[in-house]
């Protein structure tokens, strides 16, 4: 990509970012998507869509025969491999970037 588009993305990038926060931010203030028949508490945004959501979290409900430490330290260790996926993708797209640059 020229200098000119890259420039022109990042542009773009940037006020979609501004954007979208200030989209949330107007809706947090305004309360819109809340629902008074589904109170979640602090997590109210994110379960509003989910009617009797606590019975899959009852630990009467559902019983893991894999200790709950277990399950954090296998989600931390899936978050970290993606992580690493992602940078090296980063880093071949990159040096794919230089060679294209060079070819030309």
């Amino acid at each position: 990509m020229s200098k000119r588009g890259s420039k022109i993305m990042r542009v773009v990038t940037w006020c979609m970012g501004i954007l979208v926060l200030l989209c949330a931010l107007y809706i947090m203030a305004n309360g819109l998507g809340l629902v008074d028949s589904l109170d979640f508490g602090a997590g109210a945004y994110y379960y509003a869509d989910i009617p009797a959501f606590e019975r899959f979290v009852n630990n009467e409900a559902y019983r893991s025969p894999v200790p709950m430490w277990v399950c954090i330290v296998l989600f931390l260790a899936w978050g970290w491999l993606m992580y690493r996926l992602w940078v090296w993708l980063e880093m071949r797209n990159q040096r794919h970037d230089r060679h294209s640059d060079h070819a030309e």
